[in-house]
């Protein structure tokens, strides 16, 4: 249950605010309590030039409050830095890095009404717990500004390192559990790219808050590009290394550079696309070793760079081992829960539950498809669409007229319940999740069609990895039609 944010609404000097030292924005290598460097880092990357203009011209609107939280006697944005930036360099041009950047925001600054600058309203919250639902809200949506994937995987990234776990942020911000799980492996290996010696060009292009992060979740989502990294999918640090920690290294480096070349992001849509990459990959590796292991903290900690461990050593937790979440041994996440009232949709919830992912790989595999097909069926009669799908996929009526309780096939039922838009409350992300289901690739196990290759392929069985990521894109649906 989301909890009512506690705000009070009041007007407070522009000198009295002070930049987020943690804002999303900007890399965590490039944070700074020294408010003119956050000033200059906003400036170089955000766009604060145009921002400013448009203040200069047309004001502040009245429906932009600031989102703020005290610190001493003064307040921290949490929400609105770049409009703070935009009005500290209107007011006091002198703080631009540069003669020309001094004289711009001097022209600017002749043409605004400064005095309606001076003081500016704000919505104080108490903490900044209370503030992540709102500034979700506007940046994680459709926000005339959403911030980027790799934006808003540091900002689920930042409430994880204040003490939550990922099921809290996903009931806190109201999106899936298995998104927030996605961003967050996705930010790790991001993370851990920083920790590398790279050159200075691919540096500057993977630091871009434009990285594009939804491309590196591709390789973490399938399972030919999880095992060119040398990774498997874990839940409690979402992913561990099962390479030797050069190798990865050295395949992670090429990836981040070959993820931020024109076209890259349209050369990987399936496993076909995958083995082609990479076949074209391994002949600019170095050699390296590639027996071994690692766990992915040991190279980031709280966004810093570490010496990362041999295989076999194990760096201690800073957390209480109490906190730490154990992996469920089963494909259903330990926090889920079916609410389902369908007296079989709860029973095959219940035996998928107890099936040990390590010991019953086939038979998870098949439950989980089981799942998915007779619970979205109940959900589609329930929501009295049953007629209309029936009708939209055949059209004719001859499959019904052979069989009267035939139903559609499960990628049928996700792909007109996608193009519709029937699942009540599901993000534009959960969508996007839900709709790669239906892509119509066998070779690809995330998929409906990957599905079918290992409950009729005699030769084909799925990975842990494999059923995990298969649960994960699932999960936004399955959260809907088990509710």
């Amino acid at each position: 249950m989301t909890v009512a944010v506690e705000i009070r609404s009041t007007q407070v000097k522009a000198g009295s605010l002070l930049l987020d030292p943690k804002n999303t924005r900007i890399p965590a290598d490039r944070r700074s309590d020294n408010q003119r460097q956050l000033l200059h880092e906003l400036l170089a990357h955000e766009d604060v030039k145009e921002l400013a203009a448009s203040i200069a011209k047309l004001g502040l609107f009245a429906n932009e409050r600031l989102v703020v939280v005290p610190t001493g006697r003064r307040f921290t944005v949490l929400e609105g830095n770049r409009r703070l930036a935009a009005i500290k360099l209107l007011l006091s041009p002198e703080l631009a890095p540069t003669p020309s950047q001094v004289k711009y925001f001097r022209s600017l600054s002749a043409k605004a009404d400064l005095a309606s600058l001076g003081k500016i309203d704000v919505a104080v919250v108490p903490d900044r717990l209370s503030a992540a639902p709102i500034i979700a809200a506007l940046h994680t949506g459709d926000s005339k500004r959403r911030w980027s994937s790799l934006q808003q995987a540091r900002f689920y990234h930042e409430l994880m390192a204040q003490g939550l776990q990922p099921s809290e942020v996903a009931e806190q911000l109201g999106i899936s559990l298995a998104q927030i799980r996605s961003f967050l492996r996705s930010e790790k290996l991001h993370r851990i790219a920083l920790s590398l010696d790279l050159d200075a060009d691919t540096r500057k292009r993977v630091e871009d808050p434009r990285f594009p992060l939804t491309t590196l979740e591709r390789f973490i989502e399938s399972q030919t590009g999880r095992k060119f990294l040398g990774i498997e999918l874990n839940d409690e640090k979402g992913f561990v290394g099962v390479t030797h920690p050069d190798r990865f290294k050295a395949v992670l480096a090429k990836v981040v550079s070959d993820v931020t070349t024109k076209g890259m992001t349209r050369r990987i849509n399936d496993e076909a696309d995958f083995q082609k990459y990479i076949e074209e990959a391994e002949k600019d590796l170095p050699e390296t070793k590639k027996r071994g292991s690692f766990d992915p903290d040991a190279f980031v900690v709280d966004g810093e760079a570490t010496e990362e461990l041999e295989s076999g050593e194990r760096r201690r937790s800073h957390r209480p081992s109490s906190t730490t979440p154990k992996t469920s041994p089963s494909v259903v996440p330990r926090d889920f829960v079916c609410r389902s009232q369908v007296a079989k949709v709860s029973a095959i919830f219940k035996e998928l539950k107890s099936l040990k992912i390590f010991e019953h790989r086939n038979s998870t595999g098949v439950m989980l498809r089981v799942l998915m097909d007779v619970a979205l069926w109940s959900y589609i009669k329930r929501e009295g669409h049953a007629d209309a799908i029936c009708d939209h996929i055949d059209k004719n009526g001859k499959k019904r007229n052979y069989n009267p309780d035939w139903t559609p096939p499960l990628r049928d039922l996700i792909s007109y319940a996608v193009d519709k838009r029937i699942f009540q409350g599901m993000t534009a992300d959960g969508y996007k999740s839900t709709r790669s289901l239906a892509a119509k690739d066998g070779n690809y196990f995330i998929t409906i069609d990957g599905f079918n290759e290992f409950t009729h392929n005699p030769y084909v069985t799925p990975t842990e990895g494999d059923l995990r990521a298969l649960w994960d894109r699932a999960e936004p649906m399955l959260e809907i039609i088990l509710s």
